[in-house]
Formats: C-alpha cells, structure tokens, sequence
C-alpha cells in the first residue's frame, strides 16, 4: 500500500493505492471538539447520561435533559468523516462517504459507477452566495438513456488543487480504459475475421 503526503493542511488529503486500486480521500476540518481530560465531550455526556439513568425516567426535566443529550450525540456521530473517490481499474469509480465520531466511522454511504455507464468526468463550478465554488461532477446514462449528475464531495467541497489532482487521476483511468476496450475489441474483430476464413 503506498500512502501519499496531503496536498494541503486543510481539509486533508491522501492518496492511497493498493492491489491495482487507487483511493483519492479527502478528510473534514473540523474545528476541533472540546477535550475533556483526554476524552472527547461525547464520551463524557453518555457516561453522564448512563449514570442518571434512575433519575431520568422518573423526572420530566431529567428526560428532556437526556433527550437534548441524545440529540447531541446523534449529531456528532452523525459528523462527515471523509469523502473519498476510489478509481477501480477495469470496473469504475466509487464515491464515498463515512459519518461518525473522530477517527471512528460508524456509517458510509456508497455509489458505484460502472466505466460503461460514465459518460464524463469534470469540473464544474456553481455559486454560492458571492463566491465560485468548484466540483467534480460524474455525468452517467441511466438504463432508460437520459443523463445523471453524480457529484462526489459534495459536503466536504474541497478547493481547486485538491479538485484538480483527483480529476486528472480519474481522467488517466478514463484513458486507460478506453485504451483496453479498444484493444479488447480489435482483438475480437480480428478473431472474426478469422474463423470467418
């Protein structure tokens, strides 16, 4: 596995290969979580919480204490992790999200994009207020003919440089598999041909 330096401090940038596959994987900045003692807060409130237990389910205030506790530790576990685009040489690309506390993934979500259902792969810019964001954006064709825009990073929205690095690798393999279909299928022109004689 050959793990490759960031491309800038923030967010967080790797890229990983391994066994033929390459993973372009972009970390959240998060502002940092408030220590306590070594543990993050959310360790400290469920301990809290597991701790009044007794006490919650007999008091209409202790419940709505835990309830606004629960709300927090749902939106903390539920906090973007990393986004990454993973290039599969011969199959397609997979977008990926992981959700969870820091440096633990609890859930990802993931789409897969086969190499004969994409279309194109670009960058594409939108505004956002008064600033240009850039994107990448995967155009496919569904199996009905009309087009789909998959966009990866869409909640991270890493800047140009990092943007830019992911588009070329994914361009590269584009190629590269362009390139075998086309020998593929030259050699099977070419094996017709010949039990044709």
């Amino acid at each position: 596995m050959r793990r490759s330096a960031s491309l800038s401090e923030r967010p967080k940038v790797s890229i990983i290969e391994k066994h033929g596959w390459r993973e372009y994987r972009v970390e959240a900045a998060h502002r940092g979580g408030v220590k306590l003692a070594g543990f993050e807060l959310d360790a400290f409130v469920a301990l809290v919480a597991a701790c009044l237990w007794n006490k919650v389910i007999s008091s209409v205030h202790m419940a709505t204490a835990v309830l606004l506790l629960l709300a927090y530790l749902y939106r903390r576990t539920n906090r973007i992790l990393w986004e990454s685009v993973v290039v599969f040489p011969s199959l397609g690309l997979q977008f990926e999200t992981h959700r969870g506390l820091s440096g633990f993934s609890l859930s990802s979500t993931r789409i897969f994009i086969p190499w004969s259902s994409l279309e194109d792969f670009l960058i594409h810019e939108g505004l956002r207020g008064w600033n240009v964001r850039y994107y990448l954006v995967a155009v496919t064709r569904t199996q009905q003919g009309s087009l789909k825009l998959e966009v990866p990073f869409e909640n991270i929205l890493p800047r140009f440089p990092i943007l830019l690095e992911v588009y070329r690798g994914v361009q590269e393999a584009m190629r590269a598999e362009d390139e075998r279909c086309q020998i593929d299928s030259g050699i099977s022109m070419s094996t017709d041909i010949e039990d044709n004689k």
